[in-house]
């Protein structure tokens, strides 16, 4: 059993299938936004969750398991590089600012830490 679906995957009901399905995806999505050349524009933060909600959703969740996902994903530490390009492509696509608000303030607390 792999440490991202204990850490992850066992907390939503995946199969172990299905949690590498996302963790491979995750880790593609990181490799996308790094090679990317603008990632403040609207039209790339669209299509950039949209990609990461696609994923989420063939990996078997719920639209409604998607803010929870984040939160966890934030707190895992191969992962929370990848919740830091995805919370702010949401609100540049127009995205609720509601949604992922609480990880959203993390991610700015520790930002703030960090200077």
């Amino acid at each position: 059993m792999s440490e991202f679906h204990k850490e992850v995957g066992t907390l939503f009901g995946l199969s172990e299938q299905q949690s590498a399905q996302l963790e491979e995806g995750l880790n593609q999505l990181a490799q996308d936004f790094s090679a990317a050349e603008q990632v403040d524009d609207q039209a790339f933060s669209e299509a950039f969750y949209q990609k990461f909600q696609q994923l989420a959703l063939q990996s078997g969740f719920e639209e409604s398991d998607i803010e929870p996902l984040i939160g966890v994903l934030y707190f895992t530490e191969d992962h929370q590089q990848v919740v830091t390009y995805i919370v702010p492509s949401y609100y540049n696509s127009g995205g609720d600012r509601e949604m992922f608000s609480d990880t959203y303030q993390l991610m700015m607390d520790d930002l703030k830490q960090a200077i």
